[in-house]
């Protein structure tokens, strides 16, 4: 297990250890033990305790024995005069509400922005840079079809200021918009795009990519849409698997049940578990249908029944970390028609879909397979392949899919899991 988590440092094994000591075999049907330790913020490296751990390892020194209050104050001081020094603009209020663990930068384009301001003040290099944003940011590093993140990249590899990137961004978007010459309009992944970058040197480089290659940027997550479109094709429901189904209610022949075999995989759920009567009134393509099945419950897609809607970023009892960005019907929807409006939700939808489908696959497969292991295999191929980051132990969303791997019945205890979090309280009725 520990070498699917690369390099390690003591935070990731101290996360291990307690993965072990959290995951018993006698959990039966109870799962509040596992709620309630995905809802203590402490028991995951908050941004304020990743951020000092950055700044202890560039320059800042701190006192034995100060007041909380007195470290929250010495470590904004420390960086915000760092930011000072390099003409970088994030108001000190803001990095006192990063250090007292009041807020963290968003997962959207200005949080990426403050992101990126911390790690050129503190000078972090390439690899730095992207463990800050994959471990304690939880978000992708170095969107390089982003043509301010590209140059932040070649800034950052070639140890140049935040100031330089930043007059090299506007000289590049000039240049860009004056520039009437046709480019091809052939698709570049974006790893491609990141090996390309890996060996330019000198801005003149750079600029002459960015031209040649102008209808590339701003067409995002090409792989990763790729990718969800694969899995909602093998997942999701399609019109004509209704008429599979009321053939296989009238006849259970061996060819009614290779038909079964094309249909989307909550279609065959359904069939396979005779969920007939809870679905009857639902749209067996729709996402809802989908997300209903993969859940066993309406409450993640966005309702409580079927008339009255349910918040499930408001109202789950689980870390805020975690339900934002939550799969749902509205997430879906988002992705399926701007597919750039978060990488983290984009992010999140994958391992949802992946883990039910290889779960799924799992269930029915005659071959003996070690879940845990492959799982996280298959994942991290699908999530290296989008230029995102791999499966972190020490990521909330991340823990919650990766305990469940490790359960016999992965799916059963992940859906227990939801419905539990969902719970209403007496007042909610």
């Amino acid at each position: 297990m520990r070498d699917r988590f690369g390099d390690m440092g003591n935070f990731t094994r101290q996360k291990l250890e307690n993965f072990k000591n959290t995951h018993r075999d006698d959990q039966d049907d109870y799962y509040g033990d596992i709620i309630d330790y995905l809802n203590k913020a402490e028991n995951f490296r908050t941004f304020d305790e990743g951020l000092t751990e950055f700044i202890k390892k560039h320059g800042y020194v701190e006192e034995d024995g100060l007041s909380r209050e007195k470290c929250i104050e010495q470590r904004t001081d420390f960086l915000y005069k760092r930011m000072k020094e390099k003409n970088i603009s994030i108001s000190k209020s803001t990095l006192e509400g990063y250090f007292s663990g009041e807020r963290r930068p968003e997962v959207v384009q200005k949080g990426r922005q403050n992101v990126f301001k911390l790690c050129f003040a503190l000078d972090l290099d390439v690899d730095e840079t992207t463990k800050f944003f994959n471990k304690i940011y939880f978000d992708r590093t170095f969107n390089v079809k982003n043509i301010n993140e590209l140059v932040y990249y070649f800034c950052i590899k070639n140890k140049k200021s935040f100031n330089y990137a930043e007059d090299l961004i506007k000289k590049v978007k000039k240049l860009l918009s004056e520039d009437t010459t046709e480019t091809s309009n052939k698709l570049i992944y974006t790893n491609s795009m990141r090996e390309e970058a890996d060996v330019f040197t000198t801005e003149e480089e750079l600029i002459r990519y960015v031209l040649d290659n102008k209808n590339a940027f701003e067409r995002y997550n090409v792989t990763a849409t790729k990718e969800f479109n694969q899995l909602l094709s093998r997942i999701q429901g399609k019109q004509e698997d209704k008429e599979v189904l009321d053939r296989l209610k009238k006849s259970r022949t061996n060819r009614e049940h290779e038909d079964l075999k094309k249909c989307g995989l909550v279609v065959q759920d359904l069939f396979k578990n005779n969920l007939f009567e809870s679905t009857k009134n639902m749209d067996i393509a729709s996402v809802d249908f989908m997300l209903y099945i993969i859940y066993d419950s309406y409450r993640p897609v966005g309702k409580k029944s079927t008339k009255d809607t349910y918040s499930f970023s408001k109202n789950a009892k689980l870390l805020k970390i975690i339900k934002d960005n939550f799969p749902s019907r509205e997430r879906i929807s988002k992705i399926q028609n701007k597919p750039n409006f978060s990488s983290d939700g984009f992010r999140k939808a994958l391992i949802l879909l992946e883990f039910y489908a290889f779960c799924f696959d799992a269930q029915y497969s005659e071959e003996e397979i070690d879940f845990f292991c492959d799982f996280i295999d298959q994942m991290n191929d699908i999530l290296d392949s989008c230029g995102m980051a791999e499966l972190y132990i020490g990521n909330p969303y991340d823990w919650l899919f990766l305990y469940c791997a490790k359960c016999d019945h992965p799916l059963d205890v992940f859906r227990s899991i939801i419905n539990d979090v969902c719970e209403l309280d007496e007042d909610e009725f």
